[in-house]
């Protein structure tokens, strides 16, 4: 699937993935539209976000989900099974016997040089095995089950096909009129798999149902989707962030769509970054230490925050405004004390103290009346630590 590159700024990571054009096992560089951190809270990572994936040697493009790499999973071995005889099962462990199916390890006993596993299968049953000799190795190593699950599978996953008994990993997904999953076995043989899915929908009953989904937006005379390989691509003039938002909670809704490519344009208005401040002041909505820049119809803003509500209160002010993204890098004081508010309609003061350091917030009309406000900072407070934060807006 071809895009823009230029919608994806970010070097991600790199990963090894089928190419189709090279036909074999490559390097591939994976860009993002957004910077995520791959290596700590990766349950932040929404599941559906696009990532635009080039191969190292033909430069051959495809478009992943967040959702369908491995590496990118919180917990990426649950409802995985460690295989029998391939490693050495632990108590609550699921394993894969060839006799039993799916069980549960449910208890471990040694009976002089053996070991009697006590299996828990599917129906709740118990079953003892009798164990004359140790396992392998790879006692570490858990398995998706192939084909039982392989519509869940994702790239990076270690697969192993119950009938062929191969072990394996999945190097590709394909969605083009089936759900594909391209396997390398441990003899370096690579195979495709169709997935046996009846209720797989094509990306012309997506186009259809997406048009149903979003027939009542108000803006829909500029909205147009295309749908390819169960990826939408989204194009339209939204006037506001509020829009994007509620465009973006439909869309995410819809059975069985991938990820969503947006290209939406807001309409161009002037943000003047003062009344932004002012509004979020007069909103009870008090950040320390705040900055705020805009750029390319995106809002950024830093500071620390005391009340748990700020977050949102912060995106509910700001919905209105004709922005395509807010982006928060706040961050929560549960130290922060209040010592003084001065509110006039003239000018806003709040003194509070963080840690060691007292912090003067909010907006005055000049210069001189920031400076007297550190004066008065010291007379509440005693010290000389004292950070000024305030904004002269004329």
């Amino acid at each position: 699937m071809s895009t823009d590159a230029s919608l994806f700024p970010i070097h991600f990571f790199d990963c090894e993935i089928f190419c189709e054009i090279c036909a074999q096992l490559k390097k591939f560089k994976v860009f993002s539209q957004e910077k995520y951190d791959k290596n700590y809270g990766k349950s932040e990572i929404p599941p559906n976000k696009p990532l635009f994936c080039r191969c190292g040697k033909c430069s051959s493009t495809v478009i992943y989900a967040t959702g369908e790499f491995a590496e990118l999973q919180e917990n990426p071995k649950a409802d995985f099974s460690k295989i029998w005889e391939l490693g050495n099962p632990e108590i609550g462990e699921q394993v894969f016997h060839p006799e039993h199916g799916v069980c549960t390890v449910d208890g471990m006993d040694r009976v002089y040089d053996s070991l009697c596993i006590t299996l828990k299968n599917q129906n709740d049953e118990k079953i003892k095995i009798q164990v004359e000799k140790p396992f392998a190795g790879n006692s570490n190593e858990f398995y998706r089950l192939f084909p039982q699950d392989a519509e869940n599978a994702r790239i990076g996953d270690l697969i192993y096909h119950t009938e062929t008994k191969l072990a394996g990993k999945v190097i590709g997904l394909q969605f083009n009129g089936r759900q594909t999953i391209i396997v390398e076995f441990e003899n370096e043989k690579i195979a495709k798999y169709h997935c046996d899915d009846s209720y797989y929908l094509t990306d012309a009953v997506l186009e259809k149902n997406a048009a149903w989904w979003c027939r009542d937006l108000f803006f829909l005379p500029n909205l147009h989707i295309s749908s390819n390989s169960k990826i939408l691509s989204i194009n339209c003039i939204a006037p506001n962030y509020k829009a994007i938002c509620e465009l973006n909670k439909i869309i995410s809704s819809i059975p069985q769509v991938r990820c969503i490519i947006a290209h939406i344009t807001v309409e161009k208005l002037d943000i003047n970054l003062d009344d932004v401040y002012r509004k979020l002041i007069r909103n009870y909505i008090h950040i320390c230490d705040c900055h705020i820049e805009a750029e390319n119809q995106e809002i950024y803003i830093s500071g620390f925050y005391s009340n748990r509500d700020i977050p949102a209160n912060v995106y509910r002010i700001l919905s209105k405004y004709p922005l395509k993204k807010i982006i928060l890098d706040i961050k929560m004081r549960t130290d922060m004390k209040t010592i003084k508010t001065i509110n006039e309609s003239d000018h806003f003061i709040k003194i509070s103290r963080m840690g060691k350091k007292v912090h003067i917030d909010g907006w005055v009309r000049s210069e001189k009346e920031k400076r007297k406000a550190k004066l008065k900072a010291f007379f509440c407070s005693f010290t000389f630590r004292i950070e000024n934060h305030l904004w002269v807006i004329s």
